[in-house]
């Protein structure tokens, strides 16, 4: 059970932490290797491992290659390593200023890992002139200073993708970032409900805790907070050298593990297929025990408040959390969350409420304010996107949220009017 709800928080808290490699953090190999050795001895790869099965690696992996052409060793780093041992990991973990680290491994072992794990391993050689190759050197070098090694994470504007592409921009001065500033029509949301469908609960909770800064149209620059999306742009695209000539900044590209898994998913899911019919059959229910309850139904009205209770507590929970997010972490993308207006910490009152009104018909003014106002604040949510108001793309968890919250005002509507047994 808690190991269940770690994995649900990681998800709302942590949708992309894509680059996840739960090992020990800031370990980095020592001794000679290609990091030390002279730009024009040395060939630089980039490697984009395709996604695995567990929540930090459903949006896949990559690192720097580096071989040593006159020793022959191959050395693998990559910013993508943390621990559950590392100081304050919980308090970090809920507050969203985790520590994630630059990490070193030898070919052999990741080749290994990855195949024990079946995920795919691409690598793309760059061609890159001496002194190119020379600053990705000193930039790792730079990195693996004890000060430098442990970086505070974001999931989207800072990982280990986004680590992979700016030492490769900074070595070519700056020609990834000038050629990748097309907007690309998706979203951090779009984005993170394509590669999270193998977990329904788990991603409808994502998209319930992502806020409007979710929803911003991205440029290719920043898709490539994901490794493929970053792996596909370097494929493409072309760069000068000293001397002003264009050519491709791939040289070749290797299948150096092909795993047995279907590829990533092209496009989100329609959320609102999956959330709509949950939220018409609560409002059936919710309007079926109103009437029953209006009838006269003491076993309708005793079923009533436990269901209108329990879902009053769901609801107010979730907006306690949201509520949390917004306000006391630095979950940026959580921020500025309209479903608020859903799920607020306004229907734990109603939750009580609901329970003595419809088991004892007492407090029918304070019912009727909370059970109107909360119904209300759904149709607000809903006329914010009528009117071309509201930003955040939510209309699916309107359509979870809005009927019940219409059923549970009118039931109430109708109890007023019911006899007392």
């Amino acid at each position: 059970m808690l190991r269940a709800l770690f994995r649900l928080l990681l998800a709302v808290l942590i949708p992309a932490a894509a680059a996840a490699q739960a090992t020990p953090y800031g370990f980095a190999p020592r001794g000679a290797d290609p990091l030390h050795d002279s730009g024009k001895n040395v060939t630089v790869s980039m490697l984009t491992m395709g996604n695995g099965e567990n929540i930090w690696e459903l949006f896949g992996h990559n690192a720097i290659w580096l071989h040593d052409n006159v020793s022959g060793r191959d050395t693998v780093f990559n910013w993508g390593v943390f621990s559950f041992a590392q100081p304050h990991f919980i308090a970090r973990f809920l507050q969203g200023t985790m520590l994630y680290a630059m990490g070193g491994d030898s070919m052999g072992g990741i080749m290994y890992e990855y195949h024990y794990w079946n995920r795919s391993v691409l690598a793309q050689e760059l061609d890159l002139t001496a002194a190119q190759t020379d600053s990705v050197l000193h930039i790792i070098q730079q990195n693996a200073l004890p000060e430098n090694i442990n970086y505070r994470y974001d999931y989207y504007r800072d990982n280990c993708s986004t680590r992979v592409r700016d030492i490769i921009d900074r070595a070519l001065g700056g020609q990834l970032r000038t050629q990748a500033q097309q907007l690309t029509g998706t979203t951090y949301r779009w984005h993170t409900l394509r590669l999270m469908q193998s977990g329904v609960p788990v991603e409808i909770g994502v998209d319930i805790g992502l806020g409007e800064p979710a929803d911003r149209n991205l440029t290719k620059w920043q898709t490539m907070f994901l490794p493929k999306q970053l792996h596909d742009f370097v494929a493409t695209v072309q760069v000068r050298d000293s001397a002003g000539t264009l050519h491709p900044l791939v040289r070749n590209e290797r299948v150096l593990f092909r795993a047995n898994r279907p590829p990533e998913p092209t496009a989100p899911p329609h959320m609102i297929l999956w959330l709509l019919p949950p939220g018409l059959i609560l409002c059936a229910l919710f309007v079926w025990l109103g009437e029953a309850g209006h009838r006269g139904s003491r076993a309708a009205q005793i079923t009533a408040a436990v269901i209108f209770c329990v879902w009053s507590l769901v609801a107010g929970l979730l907006g306690m959390l949201l509520t949390l997010l917004w306000t006391v972490t630095d979950h940026v993308f959580a921020h500025s969350n309209e479903n608020l207006l859903l799920f607020n910490p306004l229907w734990l009152v109603l939750a009580v409420l609901a329970v003595i009104y419809f088991w004892s018909h007492r407090a029918v003014l304070w019912t009727r304010i909370f059970a109107y106002g909360l119904a209300a604040l759904c149709v607000i949510a809903l006329l914010l996107h009528v009117v071309g108001i509201s930003a955040q793309v939510n209309g699916a968890v309107i359509g979870l949220a809005l009927p019940p919250a219409l059923a549970i005002a009118w039931a109430v509507f109708r109890r007023t009017a019911a006899p007392r047994i």
